[in-house]
């Protein structure tokens, strides 16, 4: 057994972050009730609809650039702001990739918000797409 974990150990330490990988960022959503939105599909609907655009990246990266609208609460905090959140409005999470905004998404969908997205491509997608951007806070 030893010798198949020296011998199969880097492939298993691999398979394993990509199951990983594979899990926070599509199965668990998806299983929670997560959608993804793409830039083009904000564009033509969500973009004139009431809804929350919750930023979860750190501030720092909220201040380097960011979505007029957003609302940031860093991923590491959400649990501890879930009351603040109207679990009534549609929210659309986004990050810098997709990765942490899945997360959050799926957080917020366990925790009762009826419409939850995950922007596909995080802020690189959004600014591709022509959408505004600010800097600073």
């Amino acid at each position: 057994m030893t010798d198949l974990m020296q011998q199969y150990g880097v492939y298993l330490f691999v398979g394993l972050i990509l199951a990983w990988t594979a899990w926070t960022r599509w199965l668990g959503p998806r299983l929670a009730g997560v959608r993804s939105l793409s830039a083009s599909d904000y564009l033509s609907h969500w973009r004139k609809e009431t809804h929350l655009l919750l930023d979860v990246r750190s501030p720092g990266e909220y201040a380097s650039q960011h979505a007029p609208d957003a609302v940031l609460v860093p991923l590491g905090d959400l649990r501890q702001k879930l009351d603040d959140i109207d679990k009534s409005k549609p929210v659309i999470c986004i990050c810098a990739s997709g990765n942490r905004s899945a997360m959050a998404a799926t957080t917020l969908a366990r925790a009762g918000v009826k419409t939850v997205y995950n922007f596909s491509g995080g802020m690189a997608a959004w600014a591709a797409a022509g959408l505004p951007v600010h800097r600073g806070r």
